[in-house]
């Protein structure tokens, strides 16, 4: 058995050197809140430790690929009463301030940070703030911090989530508790931020306390709300970022299914995000309060996540298809800070849907190089290229018109004198095709192919089925 270890060790470190892609050089390199790069990471499927430290044995090769934040599911202490699987959910606490011991000890957990911080990279915790495990610490020592009904305790969702206890989200005892707890985190492991689980759950009130008590060093730390069903949680300042929901499940998700996507709609859907921070079905008066909250902010892009690993069928390659090359082109290139997913920069295929509360750990030693390589680039792109920027000097994104508009989508980023000139393939078969006019002028290099060309207005081009091209100048 310790010979199979053994083996299986020393093929595992040479698939992460391979994996490994050297620095890109490029001396136009500014990593800011503008244009960060997002991976998550379930630990427990993430390596086959299944641990902190199998985490930690790939930040070398997140640097190389150019990740900014690494983003931990949660690491916390799991419940293990109503469990749904043969493992906890690990959105179903038990105790806030203890590391599960699954995922090692606390030495390891200072290891991993120092590590991410010493990379130039920063590390977020996931909060769970609406609910915790029904074998949760605060159920016995405050049974006030929860809702009632009936004298028992409420499962949320009107008893869908059997697993967790809903919290009484305007007791303000538990919320002190909450970002107490927060700035433990903070204090003792040198976190740098979080991203908040259901954020439209608890009272806007918990948000507005953490992020104005939960400090490092004295400033405040980063925010990132899983919600779009709140914009007042961005635009009061309490949170940085955050999801750009409905671009996923109302435009992407209609790839994910196979229907007969309309590019037209595709093309507004971008418009409306790259341009103005928005997703289908957001306004840009949201309510009388509030005009476009978004307006010189950036959100999270995402094509998946733990969520849609399990609820949409499995991986990236399962949920989009053939598809998923000139989508992950269009998530790089379009607006917001790109999150890759848990093994997604390989194309891991999970072969069906991924359960939270199972281990099945990504198989590294068949890594799509192709895919790797690809998203590497497109991170270098946001890094160097002022256009990919968000926020406040967010480019502007132009579509342009082509010979083939049922098949190929085709835009532009500017800002200032940068331009980037994107060209997607949504069919099965190879398109040649002219752009007629809004092409920037001189000469342009695909960071695909490798391949250059003068451009001058107008000109013609050929995608390979379901492939891309990305043009920046020379």
């Amino acid at each position: 058995m310790k010979h199979i270890k053994e083996y299986l060790s020393v093929t595992l470190s040479l698939v992460l050197s391979l994996l490994s892609f050297p620095a890109s050089g490029s001396v136009n390199e500014e990593r800011t809140a503008e244009n960060r790069v997002i991976y998550e990471v379930f630990v427990r499927n993430f390596s086959p430790e299944g641990n902190l430290k199998g985490v930690e044995a790939q930040i070398g090769r997140l640097k190389d690929l150019g990740i900014d934040v690494i983003w931990l599911m949660p690491v916390y202490k799991l419940g293990e009463t109503g469990k749904w699987g043969p493992y906890s959910s690990p959105y179903s606490i038990q105790d806030y301030k203890r590391l599960d011991p699954d995922n090692g000890t606390e030495s390891d957990l200072r290891d991993l940070v120092k590590t991410v911080h010493d990379n130039g990279m920063e590390i977020w915790f996931d909060w769970v703030g609406n609910h915790t495990s029904m074998d949760n610490v605060w159920v016995t020592s405050n049974p006030e911090f929860y809702t009632h009904k009936d004298g028992g305790f409420v499962h949320p969702f009107g008893g869908a989530w059997k697993d967790v206890y809903e919290l009484d989200r305007d007791n303000e005892a538990m919320q002190d508790a909450m970002v107490e707890a927060m700035q433990y985190w903070v204090d003792e492991f040198d976190i740098d931020g979080y991203r908040c689980d259901y954020a439209s759950g608890p009272s806007p009130e918990l948000w507005r306390k953490a992020s104005e008590r939960v400090l490092k060093n004295g400033k405040r730390v980063a925010w990132l709300a899983e919600d779009s069903s709140r914009p007042s949680l961005v635009k009061n300042g309490y949170f940085d970022y955050n999801y750009c929901w409905n671009f996923q499940e109302k435009v992407l998700k209609h790839f994910a299914q196979g229907e007969n996507v309309s590019l037209e709609d595709l093309r507004e859907a971008c418009e409306l995000l790259a341009n103005h921070g928005l997703t289908a079905g957001e306004s840009l008066a949201p309510d009388d309060t509030i005009k476009n909250p978004y307006s010189g902010r950036s959100r999270m892009v995402y094509l998946v996540n733990h969520d849609v690993v399990q609820d949409q069928g499995g991986t990236e390659d399962i949920v989009y298809g053939p598809n998923l090359k000139p989508l992950t082109i269009l998530q790089f290139t379009l607006y917001g800070m790109p999150l890759i997913y848990n093994g997604q920069e390989i194309q891991y295929k999970s072969g069906g849907r991924v359960s939270l509360a199972e281990r099945t750990p990504i198989d590294w030693s068949n890594p799509d190089s192709d895919m790797a390589a690809l998203i590497k680039k497109l991170i270098d792109l946001k890094h160097t290229h002022p256009a990919l920027k968000t926020g406040m000097s967010a480019g502007y994104l132009e579509n342009l018109v082509t010979t083939k508009e049922d098949v190929i989508y085709a835009y532009k980023k500017t800002a200032g004198k940068d331009n980037i000139v994107v060209m997607l393939n949504f069919s099965d078969e190879p398109q040649q095709f002219q752009i007629k006019k809004g092409l920037p002028k001189g000469k342009y290099k695909d960071i695909i192919s490798g391949e250059t060309m003068q451009m001058e207005g107008t000109a013609s081009f050929t995608l390979p089925p379901h492939g891309g091209a990305v043009y920046t100048k020379e």
